[in-house]
């Protein structure tokens, strides 16, 4: 994860300082709005650092409420069965803690959003080239994406699933299926964060996206874009 971040930067870093003068007579129209996109994005990037900071702090401040106490934390207290319990309480740790994850990202998506809409509104007219277009229209799709994969890491989320917990009947002509059920509610908790990215997936994000975004990079290197910007634009979506 480092080591990715480490790299985005240094990408980042070459949008912010790429020159956009020296060869821009030569260069295709489209090209050059491309490259002013491009750095206008990096630079606004760059400039919220800050704000994304703030916006994690103010997730893991409002995350706090709910990590250890809580609506939800008491109905599994009420349980008295100890097995299923136990199982509910590792259900919702595992939980709270995928709802952190998401809750980072989405301090990100919040704050970029909308320099990424700025950068598309780069491209209300369409590019010419239909390799550079399905690109920029496939990063439309990874905006819907982020929106809907990061979006629910709230104690809203949490408190909302904890309404499943209930205690069930074991023993005598109940047998086992009490811890069954109990078992059930706990893969519901720890396998919700990945279900909603897939599912966010699913509906914006395939590998035919990812697959335009890659081809339209290598176009633009092509037609004579800066490398490390046409090399950027496949991350430049992320956090």
């Amino acid at each position: 994860m480092i080591r990715r971040a480490l790299s985005l930067s240094l990408l980042l870093a070459v949008v912010l300082v790429a020159p956009v003068s020296a060869q821009v007579a030569q260069k295709p129209p489209e090209i050059v709005r491309f490259e002013a996109a491009m750095s206008e994005l990096g630079k606004l990037k760059r400039s919220s650092e800050a704000q994304v900071a703030a916006h994690r702090r103010a997730a893991e401040s409002a995350l706090a409420s709910c990590r250890t106490g809580g609506a939800g934390w008491s109905r599994i207290k009420k349980v008295r069965d100890r097995a299923q319990r136990n199982a509910y309480a590792r259900g919702a740790r595992a939980l709270w803690a995928d709802l952190r994850e998401a809750a980072l990202e989405n301090a990100w998506v919040e704050v970029y959003t909308p320099h990424f809409e700025r950068f598309l509104r780069h491209f209300d007219t369409p590019l010419s080239d239909p390799v550079l277009q399905a690109g920029i229209e496939a990063q439309r799709s990874r905006v819907a994406f982020n929106k809907a994969a990061y979006s629910f890491g709230t104690c809203a989320t949490f408190n909302s699933l904890m309404k499943k917990v209930r205690e069930f009947k074991v023993g005598g002509s109940h047998g086992v299926s009490g811890d069954y059920y109990a078992g059930k509610i706990y893969n519901d908790f720890v396998r919700y964060a990945g279900n909603r990215e897939r599912a966010a997936a699913r509906a914006h994000w395939g590998s035919r996206h990812q697959s335009a975004v890659d081809a339209a990079s290598n176009r633009f290197k092509e037609l004579g874009a800066n490398e490390g910007q046409a090399n950027y634009f496949a991350f430049a979506f992320k956090g």
